[in-house]
């Protein structure tokens, strides 16, 4: 049997174990808890080294893409700077230029307007002179002997008519309208219009349109008083064919002047190397022993009128058109006759060659004569 000593021994024995056991395992739990803290605090030391090098090469790589995008501002502005100097430098030699060039026009202007003032005192000096196609014709009593002297001046009036009328439409444009017309007072008081013009009616031939031009001439009075309501006349004339006229007219205008004229007409259509054409020329009779003018109860009108009609070059197909040019010359003298105060009014109502008059003349007789194709006049 065990002895109270021995057994006392024992208890101390494992009393003394134990509490060597329990402080085994204290330690054993420090050093786990410590391996466990040191592997947080390394995690941790990891995980704030990671973030810093993140954030480290982000900024890195920021400051990167901002140094080049500086760069290229600076290429930017650089070039800017040289395109903006460029252009100023264009700039500055496309305003010369233009300085330049205006000043050139300016100066044509200018020599321009010099050779249409000469012109222009030229126009003013000659009034009183011979116009083209005009000459001085006499008439006398004798009526075989009136149609021999107008008779051996038509050739050449058609002949100057024509040449002049060549010569004045140099450079034009076919086919366009285009009208000058200028108005003068003579020293000597009398009123007078210049006009020239040409344009194409569109529909029209040659033949069709000369026809109408002519018919509008020798027959004045009715185109008068149907256009401006005033009392025109044809005085009984001597002759009257295909190619030479004497248009005697009174007109009565609502002005109250009683206008008087005396006008020869030539005319021809002609088969030329270019095709058909046809010339009219109007001038005026200068003295008449058998029809004299009555200047102390008339106001006196003269005319002197060139017309060429010509055919438009046309391609297969089209439409034809022909071509009306045409030159006036119209003066009203200065009279005595106390009802002589509007002379504009007193030439547009008695002479179908003053403005439009001849133009809505032609117009209307093609109207009149209408096809389901016809003509546009112009």
């Amino acid at each position: 049997t065990e002895t109270p000593s021995h057994s006392s021994f024992f208890r101390l024995r494992g009393s003394a174990h134990m509490l060597q056991l329990k402080r085994t395992d204290n330690v054993k739990r420090k050093c786990s808890d410590a391996k466990h803290e040191t592997k947080k605090v390394k995690a941790a030391q990891v995980k704030a080294v990671t973030a810093y090098a993140v954030r480290k090469e982000r900024k890195r790589l920021l400051m990167e893409q901002a140094g080049d995008m500086q760069d290229k501002l600076d290429k930017l502005k650089f070039r800017l700077l040289v395109k903006q100097g460029q252009i100023e430098k264009d700039t500055k030699r496309t305003v010369a230029e233009n300085a330049v060039l205006h000043e050139y026009i300016q100066e044509q202007h200018i020599t321009l307007a010099t050779t249409q003032a000469a012109l222009t005192g030229h126009v003013q000096q000659s009034l009183g002179g011979q116009q083209p196609a005009q000459s001085v014709i006499r008439l006398g009593m004798n009526r075989q002997e009136r149609l021999n002297t107008l008779m051996a001046l038509k050739d050449r009036k058609l002949y100057e008519a024509e040449r002049y009328l060549v010569a004045r439409t140099q450079n034009f444009e076919s086919g366009v309208k285009y009208c000058q017309e200028e108005r003068l007072e003579t020293i000597d008081g009398d009123n007078c219009i210049i006009r020239f013009e040409t344009g194409p009616i569109r529909g029209a031939s040659v033949k069709a349109a000369f026809d109408a031009l002519l018919g509008t001439v020798l027959n004045s009075e009715m185109f008068l008083s149907q256009l401006f309501g005033s009392i025109t006349i044809r005085e009984d004339s001597d002759f009257e064919n295909s190619e030479l006229a004497q248009v005697r007219l009174v007109s009565l205008t609502s002005s109250g002047a009683t206008v008087e004229s005396n006008t020869a007409v030539f005319s021809k259509l002609v088969e030329g190397a270019n095709g058909e054409y046809g010339i009219m020329a109007e001038d005026f009779v200068d003295f008449d022993e058998l029809h004299p003018y009555r200047s102390s109860e008339r106001v006196r009108r003269d005319t002197t009128t060139i017309v060429m009609v010509r055919a438009l070059p046309q391609t297969n197909g089209d439409s034809p058109v022909a071509v009306v040019t045409r030159w006036t010359y119209l003066k009203i003298h200065n009279s005595t006759a106390e009802a002589s105060q509007r002379p504009e009014t007193e030439l547009m109502e008695s002479s179908v060659c003053w403005g439009d008059t001849a133009q809505k003349c032609i117009e209307e007789q093609l109207m009149n004569a209408a096809t389901p194709n016809s003509p546009q006049p112009f």
